[in-house]
């Protein structure tokens, strides 16, 4: 994995930006501490930089920017190609290429000379963000990954296009002007991250995932390469035939994703995702793998015995750290700086205490990231089922009724009355998720459905001050259940939850690759009916029950947890409190286009009545503590 900054003139220029592009790419260190390097044009237009963590052939020949053996092309590239190796044999037999070094690059760029960029993209397996130049068209393509794991920024104005793996390095350069994005802000209230191709700031942008965009003098082209395909509607559909190849699939990509010239290890939550991942890793490595999990010292928020236990029965070598959950309020701050955009998913934390573990042992782990998205893991999709046939079932007046019976209870109550059960049940920020109830009871169509579920400040329902469009709109026509999964593929799975684990673990120079986001499982996946993944009130039911055949039913069919954070535990901290206070009173929230009375008279509302859920005021402390670190810079 790897850190990659760029820029290209879109007009003459005469000065020299070498000194730019070095402040860009040392910003991305972090990402890749092995090795640095840059390339420039003669008529300095093109500056490519890179930082590299390296992963295949260790050799200073697999430095980058790379250049193809024709001369035409140079790419600056993050991420990994899975199957480089059959490509290059592809590539030899058909061309009789002499590769000038092992690594996956030089085949990325030899497919591009040989192929074409469009059609290499539909031949290459693997997690990338890449820029590449071309000579000959002069022509600058940013290209990001089918899913979205790897991240690609980019800043543009009518005279250069800038990028790079993260925002701190396009802050670099001199020529940028950020200035915050009023319609990012009002999206982040809503979602609790900014959601692509959006930035926290005016004019910069995310490559979306799946995305080329081909930027020249004259214009800017953009095409989507790939396409979650459509379910198959056949009732003679085997199931066994089915789970028989959806293994085969996945354990064919762990294969792919075990290649490498260092050690590499596996994230081990003791849930089913990981445990799976880790069963057939193990099974198809000839010496023990490295498993690492993180624990809590409170045994409420608390799952590392099932990582334990699974660790014990596949024979894995396993690092385990245990924290107080209360210890990581000092690394709160930390968010600020590793997202570079207001981020309001606190597991990040304890994501990045696991990745700095996982660091002291490998350079890459594998992860169970995306099998709750994509086989439907969220109780979600469960509720989601049993609320189309309510609304099919009872007027709408009475569930309005009911949504307004469940607000108007506190928020502390349904978390004081939960806390027992948190455990056993899974109720962390159980007040959160009787908000989103409410909501959802009242909803429209599938977009409505989907913003009421995600929304963290409720507030945001009745503003009429805005006409910012319901983003989710993309799937009004499909059925409910699938619009909320493909809404989830499209904005929580790449902008939050791939978020969070890049940044935390390429903060700590570790590599994290997801089985179950190779294109080809997702394919499968979604290939299925609806019902071989949601199965009454079971979620992830294909999965779940591939793992039974492995492990007990009491652990496979347990109440899932994840990393639980106890935010409302937090807010009442008395440090922590006098904190948030200052936050809202003294952060310059006009910047944001927020409110400042209306914030301060949330938290104080809070703080009286509990009359809105930790969630809500979480995400602004969090917002605030972004806003006022930009100071420091």
């Amino acid at each position: 994995m790897c850190g990659i900054a760029g820029f290209f003139f879109l007009k003459e220029n005469k000065d020299s930006y070498l000194n730019s592009i070095k402040k860009m790419t040392t910003s991305l260190t972090h990402r890749g501490p092995d090795s640095f390097g840059y390339w420039s044009s003669n008529d300095n237009d093109v500056y490519l930089g890179h930082r590299r963590l390296s992963i295949l052939d260790l050799s200073k020949h697999g430095n980058q920017p790379m250049t193809s053996l024709c001369g035409r092309y140079i790419i600056t590239f993050n991420g990994e190609i899975y199957n480089f190796k059959e490509l290059q044999k592809d590539l030899k037999k058909k061309f009789n290429i002499n590769f000038k070094n092992k690594t996956d690059t030089i085949v990325l760029l030899e497919l591009i000379s040989k192929l074409g960029l469009r059609k290499a993209l539909d031949k290459i397996e693997g997690m990338f963000a890449f820029g590449l130049w071309d000579k000959k068209d002069k022509k600058l393509f940013l290209v990001r990954d089918r899913l979205g794991e790897k991240p690609l920024f980019y800043h543009k104005n009518s005279n250069f296009i800038v990028f790079s793996s993260e925002l701190k390095s396009l802050i670099e350069f001199p020529l940028v002007d950020l200035k915050i994005s009023r319609k990012s802000s009002y999206y982040y209230s809503m979602l609790g991250y900014v959601p692509a191709p959006l930035c926290i700031y005016e004019n910069t942008f995310k490559v979306m995932p799946s995305e080329a965009i081909c930027f020249d003098s004259r214009a800017t082209k953009k095409i989507i390469y790939y396409q979650i395909p459509a379910p198959k509607f056949n009732n003679n559909l085997s199931y066994e035939k089915c789970k028989k190849e959806l293994l085969s699939t996945f354990e064919e990509s762990i294969k792919r994703m075990i290649i490498a010239d260092v050690e590499i290890g596996c994230f081990l939550s003791g849930g089913i995702d990981s445990s799976l991942v880790a069963l057939l890793m193990q099974k198809n490595s000839k010496k023990k793998i490295k498993t690492f999990s993180v624990g809590f010292n409170e045994s409420e928020y608390d799952e590392s015995n099932f990582a334990k236990s699974v660790s014990k029965r596949i024979g894995s070598q396993h690092y385990d750290i245990k924290v107080d959950v209360d210890d990581m309020l000092q690394h709160v701050e930390k968010i600020a700086t590793i997202v570079d955009e207001p981020f309001s998913d606190s597991s990040i934390l304890p994501t990045f205490i696991i990745s700095k573990l996982a660091a002291t042992k490998v350079k890459v782990v594998l992860s169970g990231d995306g099998g709750d998205e994509i086989f439907m893991g969220y109780n979600r999709y469960y509720f989601a089922k049993k609320i189309l046939n309510l609304k099919k079932k009872t007027p709408n007046i009475l569930r309005q009724l009911i949504g307004q019976g469940i607000r108007s209870i506190p928020p502390a109550l349904y978390d004081s009355l939960s806390s027992p059960f948190q455990k056993i049940f899974g109720l962390h920020g159980f007040s959160h998720k009787m908000t989103k109830l409410s909501n959802i009871l009242e909803y429209k169509n599938n977009a409505d459905f989907y913003k009421k579920l995600n929304i963290f400040d409720n507030e945001i329902l009745y503003d009429s001050t805005t006409d910012y469009k319901n983003i989710f709109d993309k799937y009004q026509s499909t059925d409910l259940i699938e619009s909320v999964q493909r809404n989830d593929v499209d904005y929580y799975l790449p902008n939050d939850i791939l978020v969070k684990v890049d940044r935390a673990s390429m903060l700590n120079s570790l590599e994290v690759r997801s089985p179950f986001l190779s294109h080809k499982v997702v394919n499968k996946a979604f290939e299925l009916p609806i019902e071989f993944k949601l199965r009454n009130k079971t979620t992830k039911y294909i999965l779940k029950d591939l793992l039974s055949e492995f492990f007990p039913k009491s652990f496979v069919y347990r109440p899932k947890m994840g990393f639980a954070i106890p935010i409302e535990r937090w807010i009442r901290d008395r440090k922590f409190k006098s904190k948030i206070s200052e936050i809202f009173y003294e952060s310059e929230w006009n910047k944001f286009g927020y409110d400042k009375k209306k914030l301060i008279k949330k938290w104080e509302n809070y703080k009286r009545y509990r009359s809105v859920t930790p969630q809500c005021i979480w995400m602004y402390t969090i917002a605030g503590m972004w806003l006022n670190s930009l100071r420091n810079k």
